[in-house]
């Protein structure tokens, strides 16, 4: 299908109530979970989780591969909300500590021992020398973690050596700014740091130094600043990134473009690695409201999806383009991922690139992992689509397209918001997968041919929210058409969203093990969190066992997720802790008791589990919200699990007959 109607005249009510049911179903507050679960698989594989905490950095071993691990780690507490992620960074960063100058007895050039990790690879007689760009990679982590602890208020959380969560935000805050200050000396006002004009060797001694090395002290600026509040820090960073922005170009596609050293754009420009820590720095700023916002992030994507992004295997070696699939620097785009929010086919691109070619069971490399983090902190939901009715052959478990410009839809979660459309797909040849604005299509997707049915995504792009018919956006697969022979899709899987079944224990005794195993049901994977919990609550993500030894009486709210790719739900509960009951007559030997019922467990309040404000009354959306299983409470009376599935097919049937009337009408019209 090459051109659409645009005038659609009135759509029948119960099409627009149907999409607008599907659209309450699938509004589930989510983000999917699949690549957190890769993430895992991936994290084990390198001295079994430690990876390079206990390298020093003469060989650059942990600016170029550790800071990276400790990067995703802190990518992960903010993906999911585990405490196992700050476990895990406070655990990395105790060792990488371990192996400061300071601490190791080693020093620089010049004899000072201070707080850097000093390098001899780059230098040509191993003269020991601390570079900037290092120590920003390696200490920005740990400003992180002191940030992530009070922006959560977990200062009383106890890490597994003891040491309370506090206590260590405190001694690597104090480490970070150590980091910082060590550079102080190195830096100019105009918004970079220079090379030491006292270490002769180095080709550069006393010029600025390039971008991303400037920039990679930038990102452990904003990080100190919004653990400390210092100005100080801010200032350097507004310097660093006013600076950095002077030195972008744009081109007539809107995509930023920009050299290694700065100055005139001179092409291909800055290579895919080093400028995704440009891009890290600038994406920092702009959540900070230093210098960058929106619309640059905006143009930092556009770079990748114009320049960088080719087709699902291919990908430019530079920001303005150039050659191709560099061993250095393919893999390297998955750093870019942190620019999904602005447009979704990188993410798309990204994805597809490492499930196809970097699977986690082979990620052996700290920025591949830092990948696998970033796929999991901003992967989008994802959306069900349904065939558009004409130009497809239904052969039974898929479908065959029968002309150039073949559609499909969806339904978007959030049209505000991006989402993913999976599909099971057979390319014959390349092709691109466009998304309708109403008036033009716009690529989101490049696929070369495959050999068999392979797993691809679709990215709805919320730049151009048009619903075609019913609320549902259209794509097309644009290809050179061959007769017999077009793309091939898998009829879509029908999901099952998210559900919480059982009912938590209301009760626990002081001192106490808590433990709690939910039941619960959806599409795989499933992950479990507790967004809400009292100090020294844990949750299994697998199991969803929620453990807790609580250490004062009184009554404290949990609330439990469930989310898989499509949705969540949510139990929020209270437990009430029960001190020991007083000894009577002060006497050396605990009083029998007078009444067993007295002693025993009292029953779970029904009004507790589903009790959403805390207070005495059931609420009455409750029950409802966690039976649906959905997260939406106008949509309590829809079948588990077959609700998206029949509301699609209802859906599909509307357009097909909308469709078919417009047919009928033109060729009473005569066209």
């Amino acid at each position: 299908m090459t051109a659409l109607p645009t005038n659609r005249g009135r759509r029948p009510a119960a099409c627009a109530l149907l999409a607008a049911l599907l659209a309450a179903l699938l509004a589930a507050p989510a983000s999917a979970v699949s690549a957190r679960w890769d993430y895992e698989a991936a994290y084990d594989n390198v001295a079994g989780g430690d990876w390079y905490r206990d390298a020093d950095n003469e060989s650059a071993t942990l600016a170029w591969g550790e800071s990276y691990v400790m990067m995703s780690l802190a990518s992960m507490f903010r993906a999911t909300g585990d405490l196992l992620y700050l476990d895990r960074l406070a655990h990395h960063i105790e060792g990488v500590l371990a192996h400061r100058d300071d601490h190791r007895g080693v020093a620089d050039y010049r004899g000072v021992s201070g707080a850097c990790w000093r390098n001899t690879s780059y230098q040509p007689a191993g003269q020991p020398y601390c570079y900037a760009v290092h120590s920003g990679m390696i200490a920005y982590p740990m400003a992180e973690f002191a940030r992530l602890v009070a922006e959560h208020r977990l200062d009383a959380e106890l890490a597994p050596d003891g040491e309370t969560y506090g206590a260590k935000a405190a001694r690597y805050l104090d480490a970070a700014r150590q980091t910082a200050a060590y550079h102080d000396d190195e830096w100019n006002p105009a918004g970079y740091y220079v090379f030491r004009p006292s270490a002769t060797f180095l080709d550069y001694a006393g010029r600025d130094q390039p971008l991303n090395q400037s920039n990679a002290m930038g990102r452990l600026l904003l990080a100190l600043h919004a653990a400390t509040g210092e100005t100080a820090y801010r200032d350097k960073a507004v310097a660093l990134a006013t600076r950095f922005r002077a030195q972008l170009s744009t081109d007539a596609a809107g995509a930023y473009l920009w050299n290694y050293w700065g100055g005139s754009y001179d092409p291909y420009g800055e290579d895919v690695s080093h400028a995704g820590i440009n891009i890290g720095f600038a994406a920092l700023a702009a959540s900070h409201g230093v210098t960058f916002g929106p619309a640059d992030l905006d143009r930092f994507a556009a770079t990748f999806v114009e320049h960088v992004y080719r087709d699902d295997a291919t990908f430019s070696d530079y920001v303005g383009g150039g050659t191709v699939n560099g061993s250095g620097y393919r893999p390297q785009v998955g750093r870019w991922t942190l620019l999904a929010p602005a447009r979704t086919t990188v993410y798309v691109a990204v994805r597809d690139l490492y499930d196809a070619d970097y699977p986690p069971d082979e990620i052996r490399s700290g920025s591949l992992l830092l990948a696998q983090a970033y796929l999991a902190e901003f992967e989008p939901p994802l959306c069900p689509f349904f065939f558009y009715h004409v130009d497809w052959d239904d052969q039974g478990d898929h479908r065959k397209a029968t002309a150039y410009g073949a559609n499909v839809l969806t339904v978007p979660p959030d049209f505000v918001r991006g989402c993913l459309i999976p599909v099971e797909v057979s390319i014959p040849r390349a092709t691109e997968v466009q998304q309708w604005d109403g008036a033009a299509y716009h690529r989101v997707a490049s696929w070369r041919p495959s050999a068999g049915f392979v797993q691809r995504r679709i990215p709805y792009e919320p730049r151009w929210p048009f619903p075609y018919s019913s609320g549902a956006v259209l794509f097309q697969f644009a290809d050179t058409f061959v007769a017999g022979d077009g793309i091939v899709l898998r009829e879509p899987v029908s999901p099952d969203l998210p559900a919480i079944t059982s009912t938590p224990p209301a009760a626990a005794d002081l001192g106490a093990p808590y433990e709690y195993t939910p039941a619960g049901t959806g599409t795989p994977p499933l992950w479990w969190s507790l967004t809400v919990r009292p100090p020294g609550a844990r949750v299994d993500p697998a199991t969803g066992t929620v453990r807790w030894t609580p250490t004062a009486a009184g009554e404290y709210a949990f609330t439990l997720r469930l989310e898989n790719d499509y949705g969540s739900a949510e139990q929020p509960f209270l437990v009430t802790v029960r001190a020991p009951a007083a000894d009577a007559d002060a006497d050396a030997e605990p009083d029998a008791p007078v009444d067993a019922g007295l002693d025993a467990e009292p029953a779970a309040d029904a009004d507790t589990a589903a009790d959403t404000d805390a207070d005495t009354r059931r609420d009455a959306v409750a029950v409802a919200d966690d039976t649906a299983g959905c997260g939406c409470r106008s949509m309590t009376a829809a079948p588990q699990g077959i609700a998206c599935a029949r509301l699609i097919a209802l859906l599909a049937g509307c357009i097909s007959i909308a469709a078919a009337r417009r047919s009928a009408h033109r060729r009473r019209q005569g066209k």
